[in-house]
């Protein structure tokens, strides 16, 4: 397990701290690429070198090359990563593009493996990136160049995509969003368990990262820390400015989200004209901004783009662990990507459009036009009922004829621990769909079970939840899950979804206010995912006001989150029946 994590960083520029699932079935992108499925021989020697090749600021950067022996000139890759896994001649994949005929080079960003300058994350890949392939564009060895990447990695070639040199021929990336506050919020929500871990990882003034005592509940109290403002001189002594103005910036319209790398890579895709490959995966924390991307490129440059959305997670975990999933990894990302820069760059042909969605449940991959689907072919709706069954609630086909109301108190001092999520990361044990509790495992989680099914529905794009809520604080949280629960009774999260009264309706929009005790509709509208809930299981609802740490803790009380020095008790209360109609609106194809 731990050689093909270590592989995955070294080829592919993973985070770190990727975490254990159990039982763990990897996507071939965990290995190098499968020699069994390339017909192309190794027919070169290949050298290994270091040279120090300047950037940006007149800082120099460690730049390890795999060239082929021979005349050349030479299709080159080029991977730039702020991780560092060993030194010296120690990656596989470059062998094999090299022995085919392939230059591999890997540079290490600005303050990371042995390249000078202070590193400060996202801010430089910019005039780095550039500096790097224009320079390889000017070396005699230089045929063609493609770009390749995966989560941070992935940054770095979409922050140059709009300004290559016209060497550049392609780009694959996985796994990376290109508006930095989808990625960090949803509805005023913090995604702390990536970015605050994340930075606390990877922040090289702490030296000395915590203890990691409770593999289920990593840096907890890092993250429940209030006021979150303070967390990093807290805990290490140091400031960390970059992370105080992620936390800072609550708001989709402040000026700090709009200027600036994160101004600059919001332009970008739009500009693009190289070919493009764009993989994301359903239980990716960065799946949003990923597939963003995809569909904000020119439809000339879509015209020879792919995009393909599979079954995993960040680290690339075949997630859920049920049913069939034989076909989950038939698209080889490792192979997939050797053999799409070796159609481009070696036989120089132009790459055909695809975009591929796999239905988890169905065990299929999807041949589509387009991601999330604009215009599904049916929804189906259920609504929310005051009546009782077993432990939770009806969820009806109907709604009810008379009012009703159900309600629970809401404390922060005790949030909802995520179970299952498509945006975590750090907790590793967590992610992804997992084996939910029973109804009625805590009294501020309130379910909603249907009937069972008589006919299989395969959900295809993004489920939608409106609820009629009321609170007695001046802003709170409400979030919910969607869940297919199986005819033997196992439970399986399949979407979340969570919203603050301040940005309820309005994730991009101003601050809002409210008024205790004033009741208002609010709606959430999840990540689209293909799914296929089986005959004989019933669909569950799930609704809180919590879910940490895939988000913050909401305090309960108005204002920026990350100053709130207290919390309080929220009583809530959610609204049925026909005058209001809360539902679930989920998207088909039949």
């Amino acid at each position: 397990m731990k050689r093909l994590i270590v592989l995955l960083g070294i080829c592919l520029g993973l985070c770190a701290n990727v975490g254990a699932q159990q039982p763990q079935r990897f996507s071939s992108a965990s290995s190098v690429v499968d020699s069994t499925k390339v017909s192309i021989p190794a027919t070169y020697d290949y050298t290994y070198e270091e040279q120090m090749v300047e950037g940006g600021d007149g800082y120099k950067l460690m730049t390890c090359i795999y060239k082929p022996v021979g005349e050349g000139p030479w299709p080159v890759v080029i991977l730039r990563t702020p991780y560092v896994y060993g030194t010296g001649d120690n990656n596989a994949n470059a062998r094999f593009y090299a022995r085919r005929g392939i230059v591999y080079i890997v540079q290490h960003c600005r303050g990371k493996g042995g390249s000078e300058g202070p590193y400060e994350p996202n801010v430089n890949e910019r005039v780095d990136g550039l500096a790097l392939v224009n320079w390889v564009a000017n070396q005699p060895w230089c045929k063609n160049i493609g770009l390749f990447g995966e989560s941070y990695t992935a940054l770095t070639c979409w922050i140059i995509a709009d300004a290559v040199p016209e060497k550049v021929k392609g780009i694959y990336i996985h796994h990376y969003g290109v508006d930095r506050h989808l990625s960090a919020y949803s509805n005023g929500l913090f995604r702390q368990d990536i970015l605050t871990a994340w930075s606390i990882d990877n922040a090289v003034e702490i030296p000395k990262k915590p203890e990691r005592k409770d593999p289920q509940r990593i840096y907890f109290e890092q993250m429940k820390y209030m006021p979150q403002l303070e967390m990093d001189r807290h805990f290490f002594g140091v400031m960390l400015p970059w992370y105080r103005d992620w936390i800072s910036y609550t708001d989709y319209t402040d000026p700090y989200w709009h200027q600036g790398v994160w101004e600059t890579l919001r332009q970008i895709p739009a500009k693009i004209k190289v070919p493009i490959v764009v993989v994301a995966g359903h239980f990716d924390h960065h799946q949003e901004g990923t597939i963003l991307g995809y569909n904000l490129l020119p439809e000339e440059t879509k015209a020879k783009s792919r995009l393909i959305v599979g079954a995993w997670n960040h680290s690339h975990i075949i997630t859920p662990q049920i049913g069939k999933f034989d076909h989950a990894t038939d698209i080889n990302l490792t192979t997939d990507q050797f053999l799409w820069f070796y159609d481009l760059l070696v036989r120089e042909q132009t790459p055909k459009p695809d975009v591929q969605v796999y239905a988890i449940g169905e065990d299929k991959w999807h041949q589509l036009d387009e991601w999330p689907l604009n215009h599904p072919s049916a929804t189906q709706t259920y609504f929310l009922s005051s009546q009782r069954e077993g432990k939770g609630y009806h969820l009806s086909a109907t709604p009810e004829a008379q009012t009703g109301t159900i309600r629970y108190a809401y404390d922060p001092q005790n949030p909802v621990e995520s179970i299952g999520g498509e945006t975590l990361f750090n907790s590793g044990t967590r992610r992804g769909s997992q084996l939910q509790p029973e109804v009625g495992y805590r009294d501020d989680v309130i379910s909603f079970v249907s009937e069972p099914l008589e006919a299989p529905l395969l959900l295809a794009g993004k489920v939608k939840v409106t609820l009629h809520v009321s609170s007695d604080c001046d802003d709170t949280a409400f979030s919910y899950k969607i869940s297919e629960e199986m005819a033997d009774g196992k439970t399986y999260n399949i979407r979340t979804g969570i919203t603050s009264l301040s940005f309820r309706n309005n994730p991009l929009g101003d601050r809002q206010s409210y008024t205790p005790g004033e009741v208002v509709e609010v709606t959430v509208e999840a990540l689209p995912i293909m799914w296929q809930l089986s005959t004989g299981s019933r669909i569950r609802v799930d609704i809180s006001s919590s879910d940490f740490p895939q988000y913050s803790v909401h305090s309960n009380y108005a204002g920026v989150w990350s100053r709130q020095t207290k919390t309080r008790v929220a009583h809530q209360t959610l609204y049925t029946g026909d005058e209001y109609g809360s539902r679930i609106e989920i998207p088909l194809i039949r």
